[in-house]
């Protein structure tokens, strides 16, 4: 569903929309929640999400291949088709995918504003696919002035981004855009033919305030990718992909009752190249969404929405198929001082599979201005995609959604941001019906149940006001619990994974070094585990120094030790990588 604007609190809160849909201070919610804003985002340098998402606990991601190639996102231990993404409200994930999942590949963060992560099940609020978690995406917002950004580096990567606008107080609009070109190297670990991508993306997002009591919003992404790939040796194939997502809503404020009406579409068609000859798909999505919360008694909220979607998607090897549904939840929040309360219900219905009811809880309780304890209940599932269900090959009519309950229960300590900060949480997550590729009988069937839990570990210190310095760490532990693989961890869930992160502002003319250090431990590639992808350790170093009230100059080495190493068996990761760069404010 589409997520209310987030306007900064301007009291220093964080606030958060992941939670119930609608713009929350984070202290209200039990859910594990981190937002990365636009300065820690702009920190990291580059084109590269991964090394921006890596600072999320509990968050891995595999690629098949440099910046460009197919990029999997896990939440902990999740499939990437389980975590649900949103950009700018639009659920992107690709229609006519095997699974239905949200190929990263087609978001660099340039012209990302914040990022959103809810780690655990909120199947309650959102619905189909968040059960690993959910990422919530905000290009820039309208605003007065704008930025330009140039870098150029290893590999002849070339990467531009900007936007440019106007805020007041009735409308407001941004546009903005951005290139990247790289002659990349060569996906498959053992090619030598350089494989390279190029990106061309532009969007816009806008506002116009009616009245007091009456805001229109819209939001419009284009991106355009072309990737060369390696999935059937070291050859010249390729991917294009066009994606397009747009979405308009109106925002009213009726008697204290907060309303959010909005529609949103997005499309993506993909051109393969291969041996095989082309393979083309297309799929889109097309969605209204309704949201309120009104207050019903002191200190209790009541938070209520519904939808209907309809999906379809078409290839030139036969597919051809549309799957419609829809559904409606109810949350009750409960707010006294230091204790927060909430029990919601949701059903969907879909044209095919029928009816599915799910439940959630979560709570907190302050000790202190320092000291906070949440906890969350969730149950959650994911519709089969329209591939699995209707794939002229491989299809299977008779699927149900997969079904998952999660419990998490954490402990704050500070504000993260602040001068000291600390986080424990501890997870647990079941699924039955998981679905799964039968290679006998080549159909998808229910029959997968797997186990995911764990610990996660945040902290963030500033000894010094001029320096921070961060740490996230995650242990996971993961059993496939049935079929032939039954008791063997899950394929690409390495148990262990941590980054470090250090920003230093110098005395000297503001100069700031920065590093960042990812650190994972050793996994198996298939569920088999016959295929072991061995633990790695890679170093990032940034500078950046301001130059006047506009300009700025910026640089990084990535990957210092060279470091060669696996997310995906068989496919390249990148070496070492020098870049440097000029960015202007205005």
């Amino acid at each position: 569903m589409a997520q209310e604007a987030v306007e900064p609190a301007g009291d220093g809160s964080v606030i958060v929309v992941a939670a119930t849909g609608v713009a929350e201070d984070i202290e209200t919610t039990g859910k594990a929640i981190t937002v990365l804003d636009e300065l820690e985002i702009e920190s990291v340098q580059g084109g590269d999400i991964a090394r921006v998402l890596q600072r999320v606990p509990g968050v891995t991601l595999n690629r098949n291949g440099g910046v460009g190639s197919t990029s999997a996102v896990r939440i902990r231990g999740s499939s990437n088709d389980q975590v649900l993404t949103l950009i700018d409200g639009v659920r992107v994930a690709d229609p006519s995918s095997i699974a239905n999942g949200y190929d990263f590949t087609n978001l660099l963060p340039g012209n990302v504003e914040r990022i959103e992560v809810l780690r655990g099940t909120n199947s309650t609020i959102w619905g189909s696919s968040a059960v690993g978690g959910v990422v919530l995406v905000t290009t820039a917002r309208p605003r007065t002035g704008g930025s330009v950004s140039v870098e150029y580096g290893s590999r002849d990567t070339l990467y531009l981004s900007g936007d440019a606008g106007y805020a007041g107080d009735r409308f407001g609009i941004t546009a903005y855009g951005s290139l990247y070109d790289t002659e990349g190297f060569s996906a498959l670990a053992a090619g030598t033919e350089k494989d390279g991508f190029r990106q061309e993306a532009f969007g816009a997002n806008g506002y116009a305030a009616l009245s007091d009591s009456l805001t229109l919003r819209a939001s419009v992404r284009h991106a355009d990718s072309l990737v060369d790939i390696d999935n059937f040796g070291d050859t010249a194939d390729t991917q294009d992909t066009d994606q397009t997502s747009l979405s308009v809503s109106a925002e009213a404020m009726v008697d204290n009752v907060e309303i959010v009406a909005s529609y949103s579409f997005a499309k993506t068609d993909r051109v393969s190249t291969s041996i095989f000859g082309p393979f083309i798909a297309d799929g889109s999505l097309n969605r209204v969404d309704l949201r309120t919360r009104a207050p019903v008694a002191a200190g209790v909220t009541l938070h209520s929405g519904g939808y209907f979607e309809w999906t379809d998607y078409r290839t030139n090897f036969g597919g051809d198929d549309k799957l419609e549904r829809r559904g409606a939840y109810a949350q009750l929040d409960y707010d006294a001082g230091p204790l927060h309360l909430a029990a919601g219900a949701r059903l969907d219905d879909g044209t095919l599979f029928g009816s599915e009811v799910t439940l959630g809880a979560d709570a907190s309780y302050r000790f202190s201005e320092t000291v906070r304890a949440r906890a969350s209940f969730g149950q959650g599932y994911k519709a089969p995609s329209l591939f699995q269900l209707y794939d002229a090959f491989s299809g299977n009519p008779a699927l149900t959604p997969e079904e998952s309950t999660n419990f998490d229960f954490g402990l704050d300590f500070g504000e993260r941001g602040g001068m000291a900060f600390g986080a424990v949480t501890l997870f647990y997550r079941d699924i039955e019906n998981q679905i799964d590729f039968d290679p006998g009988t080549f159909v998808y069937f229910n029959t997968g149940q797997a186990r995911a839990q764990g610990v996660e570990v945040e902290a963030g210190f500033n000894p010094v006001p001029r320096l921070g310095l961060q740490a996230v760490y995650t242990f996971l532990d993961t059993e496939n619990r049935s079929g032939a693989n039954a008791g063997n961890a899950l394929g690409r869930r390495p148990r262990h994974s941590a980054t470090l992160a250090a920003d230093w502002t110098t005395p000297l003319a503001g100069l700031v070094l920065g590093a960042d250090l990812r650190i994972v431990g050793s996994s198996f590639d298939n569920d088999a585990n016959t295929v072991r992808l061995d633990g790695y350790e890679v170093l990032d170093l940034r500078v950046s120094l301001p130059v006047g009230s506009i300009f700025e100059v910026f640089g990084r080495v990535e990957n210092v030790w060279d470091e060669d190493y696996q997310t995906a068996a068989g496919f390249n990761t990148a070496g070492r990588g020098v870049f440097g760069g000029v960015r202007a404010r205005f």
